[in-house]
């Protein structure tokens, strides 16, 4: 066997799939060392490569190694892997030495790792034992012992500040915190420079009951090096999130539990020198961590707060003030800042009822990272249709916060919107004009053979005032009854028209929903919104109204089947949990197939009843 059939791995083969971009890189421990200590060399890799070839080591010796490490994670369904071969080498001379490339074989194609330098310098003072180190019974010991071998052994001298073992250690930035405050979480697998790990499997991962969560994707799983307890590891990043406590109290975080292959110096050499590793499987758990939630206080709490809680600015635009009747306008109003923005709300815009107000889309533009937590953008477009001709103003939009850092409300307002409405029908009223003055005989009946005070007679023609009174208003009727028929019929028609927008706006938030599978939140959100408008337009009722009980009782009424009314509930239920739960892509799937069934067959029982 040649030398570098010595040096030849043979790698583990897994079943989950690699990233595409191929990394293969030598890292060090230290590169500032001196002639008389050893430095651990790895060359990592993140797929199965082949063949890995090792540098000559020119002006170095190896004094332990080969020493092969694996490990693996699984974040939000995507595998990762990293594959380390490590070697304890000790310099024969001092000066800046390189450390030549390492190379391995992947799908056919050679890879290779860039040259290393380190920096040797002058013989570290260590303190000697008084006693010599116990010697194994080896076969090498042996051998010395027969033949004679006054060179004992020489152990590789590695860094005092290295860390011990393997733990698995939940890094969260905070112990307390109001409700909806961000807490960032972070779970790290730490190994030493002694051991390696094989064969990781995830036995429990945390519910985060109580909190609301989002975990941050971690696209490229690498090997890190830090420290733990002030004593230096290598560590990767199992998972990171946000969480948000949605109620007051002490919460708990369960615990992230791994079973892995752990392999750990037994402290003896074999016969070349090479040091031996015993091999167990051991579990590992992050342990509960318990976080201390304060309620929001309740004096001086506004009446437009709605729990938002953070830091934010608020602005409003509106794309056009002079319009038509029945030409649309956009509304926006802009959250902005750093806080539970995916959990705010704002209140509704106030409108005179001849502004038709449509339910808001919303715009996200937010990032979620371990340093703020959430920060961003939450945007609220309103489509409103004018109905009449006139001048209407919007009132004032209120938005009020809890703000950390000064443990007060802040409210913030922005300016009224008049909106002027040049054409159209004229805003119909009920207002009745009156007479500024009404004399008791402007009523009286005179006859024409009647004599008045000076004895004269009186004519019809005398009393028109009398007959303009009492035939006119008999003569309107006909006009009247006409007039409320258009009306009426112009109501049934803003009906239609009313239900051919919300209609038109659950086709386009199913369709984007669709998109958005594998999404949780955005998917959950523009579902409910799709299953929200389509309860508008079929049960011509306004969003304060919409209670689920109120839901049931109309869908009763009108003949909808009660397993059909399960099912719509069971959907609606599920975008209001997503908040707080974990759904999967296919779990996703199955809502989305049941909520376009769930549509059709309301659709299809209420043209049957009619």
């Amino acid at each position: 066997m040649n030398a570098k059939a010595l040096y030849s791995i043979f790698l583990f083969l897994c079943t989950c799939f690699t990233w595409a971009q191929v990394s293969f890189v030598t890292k060090v421990s230290r590169d500032k060392i001196g002639i008389n200590e050893a430095v651990e060399v790895s060359f990592v890799m993140n797929v199965d490569g082949d063949h890995l070839t090792p540098p000559e080591f020119t002006n170095f010796q190896v004094v332990g190694g080969p020493m092969q490490s694996f490990s693996s994670s699984w974040v939000n369904g995507k595998s990762s892997k990293t594959i380390s071969v490590g070697f304890f080498i000790q310099p024969t001379k001092q000066g800046k030495l390189t450390i030549g490339s390492a190379t391995m074989t992947y799908e056919g194609k050679v890879y290779k790792t860039q040259p290393v330098t380190i920096e040797v310098g002058e013989p570290v003072q260590r303190t000697q034992p008084q006693n010599p180190p116990h010697r194994n019974r080896t076969a090498q010991s042996l051998w010395d012992e027969f033949f004679g071998n006054p060179e004992p052994q020489q152990t590789p001298q590695l860094p005092k500040n290295f860390g011990e073992g393997v733990h698995v250690v939940a890094h969260i930035n905070k112990k307390s915190a109001y409700i909806n405050e961000p807490i960032t979480v972070e779970y790290r697998l730490y190994v030493s420079h002694y051991n390696a790990v094989n064969h990781i499997q995830l036995l429990n991962m945390p519910k985060f009951t109580n909190f609301w969560n989002h975990v941050i994707e971690n696209t490229q799983q690498q090997v890190l090096e830090g420290t733990y307890k002030g004593k230096e590891y290598r560590y990767i990043v199992l998972q990171k999130g946000v969480l948000l406590p949605q109620k007051d109290g002490d919460l708990t975080i369960d615990p992230m539990e791994l079973e892995m292959l752990v392999e750990t110096p037994t402290g003896r050499y074999d016969i070349f020198g090479r040091p031996e590793m015993k091999r167990e499987l051991k579990k590992y758990t992050s342990g509960t961590h318990t976080i201390k939630v304060r309620p929001l206080p309740i004096d001086n709490q506004p009446e437009s707060f709605l729990g938002a809680v953070g830091s934010f600015t608020l602005d409003k635009q509106v794309n056009k003030t002079q319009v038509k009747a029945n030409e649309a306008l956009e509304l926006t109003i802009t959250v902005k800042g750093k806080g539970n923005l995916q959990l705010i709300d704002i209140p509704k815009p106030i409108a005179p009822v001849a502004l038709e107000v449509y339910e808001p889309q919303i715009i996200d533009k937010i990032s979620n990272n371990l340093s703020v937590g959430m920060q961003g953008s939450r945007t609220y477009k309103y489509t409103i249709v004018p109905q009449y001709k006139g001048k209407y103003t919007i009132e004032p939009i209120e938005f009020s916060y809890f703000d950390i850092e000064s443990k007060t409300y802040k409210t913030l307002t922005t300016e009224p919107t008049v909106i002027d409405v040049t054409e159209g029908p004229d805003l119909p009223t009920n207002t009745i004009k009156k007479n500024e003055s009404i004399t008791p005989n402007k009523f009286q009946i005179n006859h024409p053979t009647l004599a008045n005070a000076k004895g004269s007679a009186v004519t019809w023609l005398e009393n028109i005032p009398f007959i303009t009174s009492v035939i006119l208003p008999l003569l309107m009727i006909p006009f009247v009854v006409l007039f409320a028929k258009i009306k009426e019929a112009k109501g049934a028609n803003t009906l239609k028209n009313q239900s051919r927008r919300l209609n038109k706006l659950v086709k386009k938030y199913l369709s984007t929903a669709k998109k958005q599978l594998g999404n949780k939140e955005v998917f959950y959100e523009l579902l409910e919104k799709s299953l929200h408008n389509y309860i508008r337009a079929v049960l011509h009722i306004e969003t304060k109204d919409m209670s689920n009980d109120k839901i049931k009782e109309i869908l009763l009424d009108k003949g909808i089947a009660e397993e059909t009314i399960i099912d719509f509930m069971k959907i609606k239920a599920n975008c209001e949990m997503a908040r707080y739960a974990q759904f999967t892509a296919s779990d996703q799937e199955v809502d989305y197939q049941l909520a376009i069934q769930v549509i059709q067959s309301i659709d299809k029982q209420l043209k049957d009843n009619k």
